[in-house]
C-alpha cells in the first residue's frame, strides 16, 4: 500500500533546521527590502528660474484640481493642479534659502514660493501634517498619478476653460477660440467679427 514517506529526524536536528530556515527567510526579506529601496524612482521638478528644485519618490500618492479662491489667487490661474505625497517622500534638492513662506492663519495652511521668480512650490495644511502638496506643473515628467479629483468645484469660475470645442481664428495662426453659446451673437461681437480685426497690431500689440 502506498503511503507518505516520513523522515525520522531527531528533535534536536529538527529544531536546528527550523532556526536555520527562519534565519534564511529573514535574510532574504532584508535583501528584498534593500533592493526595493535601491530601485525607488525619483521625479524632479523646479521653479521657473531654476533656483529651487524639488524631488519626490515615484509614484505620488494622488493628484487633484483645486478650485478654491485661495489657490486661484496664489497661482493667478483659474485653478491649481497639485500632486500630494507623503512628507517623507518629498525633499528640496536645491535652493532651500530661496524659498519664502506665507502662513494663512484663517485656513491653517502654509504656502511656499520661490523668492526669485514667485513660482508656487509647496502647499501644506495643518489638518494633514504628514502630507505635502506640490503644483503638478513643476514636473515635466510623469508623477505616477492622474489628476482625477476636484476640490471646491462649486467655486469653479464661469470664465474658466472646461474643454469646450475650439475653432481656429481666421487670419491668426496658432490662435483658437470658443464660439459664443447662442447662435445669435451680440451686436458688439458681430460688428467686431465683421470688421475682420481692422488692425492686427492693435489687437495683438508686440
Amino acid at each position: 500500500m502506498a503511503g507518505r514517506i516520513r523522515s525520522k529526524t531527531s528533535p534536536n536536528l529538527s529544531s536546528r533546521k527550523s532556526i536555520s530556515e527562519a534565519s534564511t527567510m529573514k535574510l532574504e526579506s532584508l535583501n528584498e527590502r534593500a533592493a526595493s529601496n535601491l530601485s525607488v524612482r525619483h521625479v524632479s521638478g523646479r521653479c521657473l528660474c531654476g533656483a529651487v528644485e524639488l524631488q519626490i519618490d515615484f509614484p505620488a500618492f494622488w493628484a487633484w484640481h483645486d478650485h478654491s479662491a485661495a489657490s486661484r489667487r496664489a497661482h493667478g490661474a483659474a485653478y491649481a493642479t497639485y500632486i500630494g505625497c507623503w512628507r517623507r517622500h518629498a525633499r528640496v534638492m536645491k535652493g532651500q534659502r530661496s524659498i519664502a513662506r506665507f502662513e494663512d492663519a484663517n485656513a491653517e495652511s502654509t504656502r511656499s514660493f520661490c523668492s526669485r521668480c514667485g513660482t508656487p512650490l509647496l502647499y501644506e495644511r495643518k489638518r494633514s501634517p504628514h502630507m505635502v502638496n506640490i503644483p503638478r506643473a513643476l514636473f515635466t515628467g510623469r508623477t505616477g498619478r492622474e489628476p482625477r479629483y476636484h476640490v471646491a468645484v462649486e467655486e469653479l469660475q464661469d470664465w474658466a476653460y472646461t474643454g469646450k470645442p475650439l475653432m481656429p481664428l481666421k487670419g491668426y495662426p496658432g490662435i483658437v477660440w470658443e464660439r459664443p453659446k447662442s447662435r445669435r451673437r451680440p451686436r458688439d461681437v458681430e460688428a467686431f467679427a465683421c470688421s475682420r480685426f481692422e488692425s492686427k497690431q492693435s489687437f495683438f500689440p508686440e
